[in-house]
């Protein structure tokens, strides 16, 4: 592909890719696969991770389609009887978290459920059904195990342990109920919605609509702090709010979660740059103002590098909330500001304040976000689930008035089609 984009070159552009590559494990028998995946990146070595492996697919699909389509069924290989996908490849937690956190669980541990937004952008564009129905399985089994073994039953929210919220929580299941990980499988829910109906399967589709409202009522009653006027985690055995404010609490405007008022409250805290640095390098894993805010250099010192530090993961699920509560000017600025900020700097997690990079420097998740970011978002590309291309383009200010391209787009019938944008006028070649 081929970019014409201010500040952003075609070296650039090629780096992530680069990246992607680098991490690209095309030796998966090696390690307990059948097809290809992608390895985090650096120190944490050629393991498959679910959340590193799931996100780099989302980037790496306008790269190789058919590669990407077939690395999501190594997620289907690992899915557990009870419908558990574990964290990594061996299933068995480390002996020590980075940054000298012990977890003290010893329950099957899972992941951040990424997987069911990025799977759902992959089979998008496929027109092969039989992977279809095969993810449809592996996704509706999921998000069961997801209601059996992680819900609360007296709140209805979804508990998370290690590496299922960002901040990772270190003790047991059944005690912390984060907003990241209530947010994802409530997008779960959408998408295993969607599926179904697009598969013919209704009484499944209308089960995955009625968790998601219940979910949505639960985030709403319990995470909510109205003297704050933000969503927090909540500790459902002790019957509290967690005090940290998080990037995360505008995960909510995904898929209107946040009703309307709620939505402009979040907005307005959003933007505020005492909290979270909308004026510089947004968005900062957590409000400056909290005490606990710190910034870590070198490598990933775990959960004081999601105390501060600016990573991808956190902007891109707010730009899409964004867009998903039609605030596509905002979602167009930070979307931008998001990319700027990884240009040629796809590194795990960056300084807010002077741009460094840290942590693993080739991360396959920034490179895949960031290339997710400017194509989908910014150019607009995406499929529909019938496999219909669209262009909606996602423009800064700044971008209206400049001529933009993106060329040599690569289609699942192997042709290839290019976007020319000028002044905000939209074609195609």
């Amino acid at each position: 592909m081929k970019i014409n984009l201010p500040r952003i070159s075609q070296e650039d552009f090629d780096y992530a890719i680069e990246c992607l590559e680098v991490c690209k494990k095309l030796d998966a028998k090696n390690y307990g696969f059948n097809y290809p995946y992608f390895a985090p990146g650096g120190m944490y070595g050629s393991q498959w991770w679910q959340l590193d492996s799931s996100l780099a697919l989302c980037g790496y699909k306008w790269v190789d389609k058919d590669m990407v389509e077939a690395s999501l069924l190594n997620f289907v290989e690992v899915q557990k009887e009870d419908g558990r996908i574990c964290l990594y490849g061996a299933d068995v937690l480390p002996n020590q978290v980075a940054g000298g956190n012990f977890p003290l669980q010893n329950e099957g541990v899972s992941s951040l459920p990424k997987l069911f937004d990025s799977a759902y952008q992959v089979i998008k564009g496929s027109s092969d059904q039989e992977l279809k129905e095969k993810v449809y399985i592996l996704l509706k089994r999921y998000l069961d195990w997801w209601f059996s073994a992680r819900q609360d039953e007296k709140t209805g929210l979804i508990t998370a342990v290690f590496e299922e919220a960002f901040i990772p929580y270190l003790r047991y299941a059944g005690e912390y109920a984060a907003v990241d990980t209530n947010v994802e499988v409530a997008v779960g829910c959408h998408v295993v919605e969607l599926l179904a109906r697009e598969l013919g399967y209704e009484d499944d589709a209308k089960l995955a609509a009625e968790r998601f409202e219940g979910l949505k009522e639960a985030i709403n009653n319990y995470l909510w702090n109205d003297e704050v006027c933000a969503y927090f985690a909540y500790f459902v055995k002790e019957g509290r709010q967690d005090d940290r404010l998080m990037a995360s609490t505008f995960y909510p405007l995904r898929l209107k979660i946040a009703p309307f008022e709620r939505q402009r409250r979040l907005i307005s805290l959003m933007t505020d740059d005492e909290h979270f640095n909308w004026d510089t390098i947004p968005l900062t894993s957590l409000s400056k103002l909290d005490e606990r805010f710190i910034t870590t250099r070198g490598g990933y010192k775990g959960n004081a590098s999601w105390s501060g530090n600016v990573w991808t993961l956190c902007n891109e699920m707010v730009i899409r909330g964004l867009i998903d509560c039609g605030e596509d000017a905002l979602a167009a600025s930070l979307a931008l500001k998001t990319v700027r900020a990884f240009n040629h700097n796809c590194a795990e997690f960056i300084n807010p304040f002077d741009g460094s990079g840290h942590g693993v420097i080739q991360y396959a998740w920034t490179a895949s976000q960031y290339l997710e970011l400017l194509i989908d978002v910014i150019f607009g590309v995406k499929y529909t689930l019938d496999g219909e291309l669209t262009v909606t383009p996602h423009l800064a200010d700044e971008l209206l008035c400049e001529k933009l391209s993106l060329e040599d787009i690569k289609l699942p019938d192997g042709s290839k089609r290019s976007i020319y944008i000028d002044h905000g006028e939209v074609s195609f070649q």
